[in-house]
């Protein structure tokens, strides 16, 4: 499937964020994302991870707190890192 990136209408600096974070993901663990996305979760989580590995979660968690770090925006992204059958079947 070829790479989509879909914009709201209004892009927030969160948006720009998750790009951001997307792209660096991306570097460090390649085929494993499968989706990054803005939420307004319920748990108050605003960005989701789509992974085909679930066993690198806590990999991944501590990329986005030395992301985060980088940035000094600590506490800034709170995650939802979600299988991607699980995702598959919650939200299709």
């Amino acid at each position: 499937m070829p790479l989509q990136i879909i914009l709201p209408e209004e892009i927030t600096d969160m948006d720009k964020l998750v790009l951001r974070l997307t792209e660096e993901l991306l570097s460090k663990f390649g085929g494993v994302i499968v989706r990054a996305e803005r939420i307004d979760g319920w748990d108050g989580s605003n960005v989701r991870i789509v992974v085909k590995n679930i066993d690198l979660l806590e990999e991944i968690i501590r990329e986005i707190g030395e992301f985060e770090s980088k940035l000094g925006i600590v506490g800034t992204i709170i995650p939802e890192i979600v299988s991607e059958d699980e995702y598959k079947i919650l939200f299709k």
